[in-house]
């Protein structure tokens, strides 16, 4: 009896102490680090990726205007917006006015031998081949 009793008091005492703002403060703090550091470790394989195409593609870069150079860090800055320029000016054939001829027939081949460019997360297909 009196060990039910110790229990249910401790149980009592717990839920009182975590609801207070300094602990409510204190468990939110810890949450968010944990979630960055989820977050760091998800998308690890994507910048090592992107850093490839990056890496593979410095000569080119490094021939470009800063304007040019600002432009492609920047499409390299993650995966969605690198998907976003391929769609647009590799599959699409739309105009670019930063990367063109040359340049970007070797950015769109780069990123089409990326891991990239070839699957999601669930492992489907996501660009379109020309």
């Amino acid at each position: 009896m009196f060990r039910s009793f110790a229990i249910a008091l401790e149980i009592a005492v717990l839920v009182v102490i975590l609801q207070l703002p300094f602990v409510q403060y204190l468990l939110s703090d810890v949450q968010a680090t944990v979630s960055e550091w989820m977050t760091d470790i998800a998308q690890r394989e994507e910048r090592e990726q992107l850093a490839d195409i990056s890496a593979n593609m410095q000569g080119q870069i490094q021939a470009m205007r800063p304007y040019q150079q600002e432009y492609i860090a920047t499409i390299l800055s993650s995966r969605l917006q690198l998907m976003q320029f391929y769609h647009n000016y590799c599959a699409n054939d739309d105009h670019n006015p930063y990367v063109y001829g040359a340049t970007l027939h070797l950015f769109c081949q780069e990123i089409e031998r990326s891991p990239l460019s070839h699957h999601d997360n669930n492992g489907t297909q996501l660009t379109a081949v020309k």
